[in-house]
């Protein structure tokens, strides 16, 4: 009877455990490891709960950090972060965020910008 008891409050307490569980994030777009051709119009951060991002900062190929211009507004569970302006080479996107519980959590995307390829200006003289 007791080893029962024991057996039902471990498993709420487990259950609860989950239930307090930290914001992480389902999915990017792009997606993290993308190459593209360009920079994209825009990058969404789509969390599996509500969260406050506190900070988005991208570290670029020659290793320089900015931030970028994201002005938290609130709790929501998809974040849209408008013209990151990516440079060519690897960038490293790092945003930081409050998850529903208050624990702060934070993570990286990776987006590789492909050179922009030169073209020969041919002129028949």
């Amino acid at each position: 009877m007791i080893r029962t008891r024991l057996s039902v409050l471990g498993a709420g307490l487990v259950l609860a455990a989950a239930a307090f569980a930290h914001s992480t994030v389902k999915s990017t777009v792009p997606a993290s490891g993308s190459i593209l051709a360009a920079s994209p119009e825009e990058i969404v951060l789509e969390f599996n709960e509500p969260a406050v991002v506190t900070s988005v900062v991208v570290i670029d190929a020659g290793q320089v950090e900015r931030k970028l211009a994201f002005a938290p507004s609130g709790s929501a569970a998809t974040f849209t972060i408008p013209a990151p302006a990516l440079t060519a080479g690897r960038n490293e996107i790092r945003w930081a965020a409050l998850s529903g519980d208050g624990h702060p959590v934070a993570g990286t995307i990776i987006l590789v910008i492909k050179p922009a390829i030169a073209h020969a200006d041919h002129r028949d003289d």
